[in-house]
């Protein structure tokens, strides 16, 4: 039993023992980082667009909602340079005093593309039977990640030249890296649309008028140095 006993602590005080404690200290940290950024003119268009009525009878406003949706989508299938896709398809009842009056219905149209001037055109079309809900504007995954990957070589030489400064003014030997952390961001810009209900029916005929900005593409490097000291 004693022998047991034994055999037992000893285990334990091994698995007690930290895996890193043959890791040397480490002493003179420094945490540090750099920050690049470039403002990108927006390349890509989102719309959605929404076909909606109301009746009070639930199988015809289906069939309205529908035959809009339906139409819709044969007109954007049209451009082969826009994405279409359908989102959201909601029914629910509309009530008053207590009671049933009709039925309501909406379903979203989701285009995007990067020819924002055909987008523009198919979309003051679509208004003739379906209302615009919201457009946003953003660069596209291909620009954003060739600026990402210019802006990490800028911010990797930005943060060596930071350390060195460090390590020249406290008169290191010199220094290594313990850590380093990257980390991208976008800034979009604003909704610059939303519907304007009677107002964009009457001008279904026209191209909406956009003005993509810019959004700014930041990339930041951190990280921990040690310095070497004589």
């Amino acid at each position: 039993m004693m022998s047991r006993l034994w055999l037992f602590l000893c285990i334990a005080s091994l698995l007690a023992c930290p895996v890193a404690a043959d890791e040397k200290p480490r002493y003179n940290l420094v945490r540090l980082q750099a920050q690049e950024s470039e403002p990108v003119s927006n390349d890509t268009m989102h719309v959605t667009l929404i076909a909606s009525g109301e009746r009070r009878d639930a199988a015809e406003l289906a069939s309205q909602v529908n035959a809009d949706m339906a139409w819709a989508l044969d007109l954007a299938k049209r451009h082969a340079d826009v994405k279409v896709s359908t989102g959201n398809y909601r029914t629910w009842q509309v009530r008053q005093d207590n009671k049933m009056k009709g039925w309501q219905a909406r379903q979203d149209l989701v285009l995007e593309s990067r020819d924002t001037r055909t987008l523009s055109q198919l979309t003051g079309l679509l208004q003739e039977k379906l209302q615009v809900d919201s457009m946003r504007f953003s660069v596209s995954a291909e620009t954003r990640t060739a600026v990402e990957n210019r802006l990490i070589e800028l911010a990797l030489q930005s943060f060596k030249v930071r350390a060195g400064i460090i390590g020249d003014k406290l008169m290191a030997s010199g220094y290594r890296i313990v850590d380093l952390n990257i980390g991208t961001f976008t800034q979009q810009p604003p909704v610059v649309y939303r519907a304007r209900g009677a107002v964009a029916a009457m001008e279904s005929d026209m191209a909406v008028a956009t003005e993509g900005g810019e959004s700014d593409i930041q990339v930041t490097v951190s990280g921990t140095i040690e310095l070497i000291m004589p």
